[in-house]
């Protein structure tokens, strides 16, 4: 990777020069020391998206957001196989095994602000936000969980089964390689009521859960959040995420 100046000497030039390496063409090893130097940069820039025009947002948002699900995917599948070497620790919590990238992952559930949606459906303006901590005290009253992009560390399903342990967790991936991972990792942690299917959430028959989380990256969201208004018998809430938004929904 050539060396440029910092973001701070030459604007947005690390966009252009991160384009140019052709991220998606590179090994695993290459592109993540890529992405990561790209991550530095980018936390050197406020409010990024007042520095680009619109087709600047299309053009870079596409790449940059393939590009971090890459990075995702990879840096997950390592942390999958630091807690697999680690689980014969069973004397403590899943948390206390995570390395600093698990850590950081475990999960944005944690310190993320949701808007929760109190009436009806669509926005309610007059809503307050609070934290998902805050709000996970109502899973009280839950038995069934699912969640739709569940990955190969499926670290959110971790968090809260450690917290929530009473609970039923069903994690969904569309990549059966992640679901095959993510089920070796709960199988060596002794963990019995956390399953993964590997299957399309805008296939699957959410009736029944309590609660449905739609993770980041999952895509095309629009079909998965339609399919789990079409499972009439969903109970509970709907909680769908994006990059830096939780939004929360009561289910039909």
């Amino acid at each position: 990777m050539r060396t440029v100046a910092s973001a701070e000497q030459s604007g947005l030039a690390f966009l252009h020069q991160y384009q140019r390496e052709r991220p998606l063409d590179l090994d695993d090893g290459r592109f993540v020391r890529l992405h990561e130097w790209f991550l530095h940069e980018l936390s050197t820039i406020d409010n990024l998206a007042d520095h680009l025009n619109a087709t600047e947002r299309v053009k870079y948002g596409a790449i940059c957001s393939r590009c971090h699900k890459r990075y995702l995917a990879i840096k997950e599948a390592q942390e999958n196989k630091t807690l697999l070497a680690k689980a014969r620790n069973a004397g403590t919590s899943t948390g206390e095994n995570l390395t600093e990238f698990g850590r950081n992952a475990f999960p944005p559930l944690t310190t993320t602000q949701l808007a929760a949606f109190r009436s009806g459906t669509g926005f309610n303006p007059a809503c307050q936000a609070s934290s998902l901590r805050t709000t996970l005290l109502e899973f009280r009253n839950c038995t069934n969980l699912a969640m739709v992009g569940s990955g190969a560390f499926p670290a959110t399903l971790l968090w809260l089964r450690d917290n929530f342990p009473t609970l039923r967790y069903v994690g969904l991936d569309i990549d059966p390689g992640c679901v095959k991972m993510a089920a070796e990792l709960v199988a060596a942690l002794g963990i019995d009521n956390v399953h993964f299917e590997p299957i399309d959430g805008s296939l699957y028959d959410f009736g029944g859960f309590d609660f449905v989380y739609v993770a980041n990256y999952v895509v095309p969201k629009r079909a998965v959040l339609e399919q789990i208004a079409r499972s009439t018998s969903v109970r509970g809430s709907l909680f769908a995420s994006r990059p830096g938004v939780v939004s929360c929904w009561p289910t039909p």
